[in-house]
């Protein structure tokens, strides 16, 4: 018998008398099950894959123009013509540009820059939808029935109007309703707003508000 053919016999020999483990799946792992603790009850079930991704340009850019009732060419353009997140930023945000600069695959992380894109996004589409609501207030989408004082303030900051636009923020982008805290947090962001240099508090306070929901780790991840 040839030495490498008895080396093989052996090998098998072994394994059957040991017991060697059969190789892993090359399937998908389905990630470690979170601990149990019995005596704290919890709403939210915790995930059990730990796959958090970076929504994309794409997925980006519809879902702000989802939320917010916008054409989805409308989100956001820089000088008013070239397209943020299918042009300018693009391979920022996790796209591919082939044919303008030579970039075939995504890039493996998000880069210094891909937060800054995020936010140039979401204010270009927040100030969309907050001319759009106070232009013709008659078919505001978000934004309706809001009264601003003088001083161009949130006249009734804690009213209904105020409220149900908090609501409707995160019912559009992020399909829950808000928690207390947090509509407490955004009222308490009318204020600070009023108290800095603004010339048209009660608008920048629509626009922050709106940034604030689509800019979180909520609406960009999934």
């Amino acid at each position: 018998m040839r030495p490498d053919s008895l080396r093989v016999l052996l090998l098998s020999a072994a394994c059957v008398l040991t017991a060697c483990p059969s190789p892993s799946p090359s399937g998908e792992d389905a990630g470690t099950p979170p601990p149990v603790d019995a005596g704290t009850p919890t709403d939210v079930t915790r995930s059990s894959r730990n796959n958090l991704r970076f929504k994309g340009p794409e997925r980006l850019a519809s879902d702000f123009a989802a939320a917010l009732s916008l054409p989805a060419e409308q989100v956001c353009n820089e000088l008013g013509r070239y397209p943020c997140t299918s042009n300018v930023h693009i391979v920022t945000l996790g796209g591919v540009d082939p044919y303008g600069l030579g970039v075939y695959e995504p890039l493996p992380y998000t880069g210094v820059t891909t937060p800054i894109a995020v936010d140039r996004v979401a204010t270009a589409a927040c100030a969309q939808r907050v001319t759009l609501d106070v232009t013709t207030p008659s078919e505001a989408v978000i934004f309706g029935g809001i009264e601003l004082d003088a001083q161009g303030r949130l006249a009734k900051r804690e009213s209904a109007p105020v409220k149900n636009a908090i609501t409707a923020l995160y019912q559009r982008a992020l399909l829950r309703d808000p928690t207390e805290a947090e509509v407490g947090t955004l009222m308490q962001l009318a204020t600070d707003i009023e108290s800095s240099s603004s010339q048209a508090p009660g608008r920048d306070w629509m626009k922050a508000a709106c940034f604030v929901v689509l800019s979180s780790a909520e609406s960009v991840f999934f």
